[in-house]
């Protein structure tokens, strides 16, 4: 089987969303596809080669790479449209058994323009986010080169079983991660010494580092508990958080790392945050189930969220992870501070998760 995979990103980045992605299309090649990435071609920077692109996101280069031209890539909004024509009308596009993409525009285009019938995949529940969007999705599931979506997590899969669209067609494939990238497994006081990191309380923060990804709260509760280092793993620059950040001493930003530097920040941890904020999956809605919580159970820490639909498909409060309230920053904190003086049972949770 062939698949071709349509992207609109400019590649290689450091979005969340684009290891994932690369980390499926390297899949996809493992399991015996034919697999061509099919993305923007760059207009001012060097073409990335396939072993580039592995080499960046630490995968083995089971996949070739086509990079098409279009309107103007460096303009993210410009670029999803110009993709969704151009890239379902390359040639290998056009010669693939399936097409399969993450982008909503490359799905329009596919199923206006293309001749081969695509896979759709999202963590978003568009149909909640967006009510509106509810017909649109109906007639994406009538058309007959529409063969089905992937979605990253039930809650999502519900949001459009609701609206009418075939359960048959709906996978709920949540993401994982692979046991060999979390290697070597480091103790604490291992990963603290790697890190450079005191011997204090620790609380650690890893993504995408943004007020919208709710790291507001996350300061608050570094306020209200002075003598914990909190750690937030993954600036780009000088934004709103890293500004705020500044004034807190008992706060330290490190810069984005690729995954096999930032597992260390994991195993230096006493609680694996995110953030407890319903600001990610409701407010912006670029966040459900996030990709964080799979290397975090991972890590074998004890974790701290929010009491979400989305994360209560994997987390059991008491039994792998303590969650909270959402936007309840005295409830966070208070909890916090009890995981903090309970080593056993950090312990506890961090193992059940691990499980």
């Amino acid at each position: 089987m062939h698949i071709a995979y349509l992207t609109d990103q400019l590649l290689p980045q450091t979005a969340t969303d684009t290891e994932y992605m690369i980390s499926t299309v390297a899949a996809f090649g493992k399991v015996g596809a034919e697999t061509t990435l099919i993305k923007p071609e760059h207009w001012f920077d060097p073409e990335p080669g396939r072993d580039d692109i592995a080499d960046y996101y630490q995968v083995d280069p089971t996949f070739e790479v086509k990079a098409v031209r279009s309107v103007y890539p460096n303009i993210r909004g410009i670029e999803k449209v110009a993709q969704g024509v151009a890239a379902p009308l390359h040639s290998v596009a056009r010669q693939a058994d399936v097409l399969y993409t993450y982008t909503l525009p490359i799905l329009i285009g596919a199923l206006l323009f293309g001749t081969r019938p695509i896979v759709y995949e999202t963590y978003r529940p568009w149909p909640y986010q967006q009510p509106w969007s509810a017909p649109f999705f109906r007639w994406v599931a009538r058309h007959p080169r529409f063969l089905g979506a992937v979605l990253h997590s039930e809650h999502a899969r519900a949001s459009y079983e609701e609206i009418g669209l075939d359960p048959d067609s709906l996978l709920a494939a949540r993401a994982g991660y692979d046991p060999d990238r979390l290697s070597p497994r480091l103790s604490r006081s291992e990963a603290r010494d790697y890190c450079g990191l005191s011997d204090r309380p620790t609380v650690t923060y890893t993504g995408r580092v943004t007020m919208k990804k709710g790291l507001g709260l996350m300061l608050e509760m570094a306020r209200a508990l002075p003598e914990v280092q909190f750690v937030i793993v993954g600036s780009e620059g000088e934004g709103e958080v890293e500004r705020r950040a500044a004034r807190l001493d008992n706060v330290r930003v490190v810069p984005w790392q690729p995954f096999d530097e930032m597992t260390p920040y994991l195993y230096a941890a006493d609680v694996l945050l995110i953030p407890p904020s319903t600001t990610p999956l409701k407010t912006v809605g670029n966040t459900v189930l996030p990709m964080k919580t799979f290397p975090y159970m991972a890590a074998g820490r004890a974790i701290l969220a929010p009491n979400s639909p989305d994360l209560r498909e994997l987390l059991q409060d008491g039994e792998n992870a303590a969650l909270v309230p959402p936007d309840d920053s005295d409830a966070a904190v208070r909890r916090l501070r009890s995981l903090l003086d309970d080593p056993d049972t950090r312990e506890r949770l961090g193992a059940a998760a691990r499980a």
